[in-house]
């Protein structure tokens, strides 16, 4: 219950799913590793949230990592995502290769619940960024399942089969 005179914001948690599409390759010998950053602007200055993980080769990535926040109804939220390419195991951003980067407001992402927007780098833009937002439910509750796969098919033809099991979110 809120007390008079102070004001409660409205507020959801939301959870963003990133993918990129047509990202500059900017590797000799092989295709681009990118990871995005995340920063949120807080007080005039951009503050880092966090950054998915790095994806070997590839120009089209679709990030595992997610990132959870608060969608505050009454408030501008600015986000800020940077590409990058990432050469070497130093967590500094400054010695990679920088790919692109959007700019937009919790709020567009949530009423359009997916964002699709390019890249922009300097002057010019190559590859787009797509968020995807989703709202929490607010149950806490875990869901534990046990699978075990019987009598499978041998599909190798010497030695025995690896299989395994996709688990997809709809």
């Amino acid at each position: 219950m809120a007390r008079a005179g102070v004001k409660t914001a409205i507020r959801s948690q939301i959870e963003l799913r990133i993918s990129c599409e047509k990202l500059a390759d900017r590797d000799i010998t092989s295709k681009s590793d990118p990871c995005v950053q995340l920063k949120i602007q807080h007080n005039g200055r951009w503050v880092e949230h966090g950054r998915t993980e790095r994806l070997q080769n590839t120009l089209n990535p679709k990030f595992s990592k997610t990132f959870i926040m608060d969608y505050l109804f009454e408030e501008v939220q600015k986000l800020k995502f940077l590409v990058y390419d990432i050469d070497n195991d130093t967590h500094s951003l400054a010695d990679d290769d920088f790919l692109g980067q959007m700019e937009c407001t919790v709020g567009q992402i949530v009423s359009k619940k997916s964002l699709s927007k390019p890249l922009l780098r300097r002057s010019n833009s190559q590859g787009r960024i797509i968020i995807v937002a989703e709202e929490l439910p607010e149950s806490k509750q875990l869901l534990v399942m046990s699978l075990r796969g019987h009598n499978l098919d041998n599909k190798d033809f010497m030695g025995k089969s690896d299989p395994f099991l996709e688990l997809w979110r709809t």
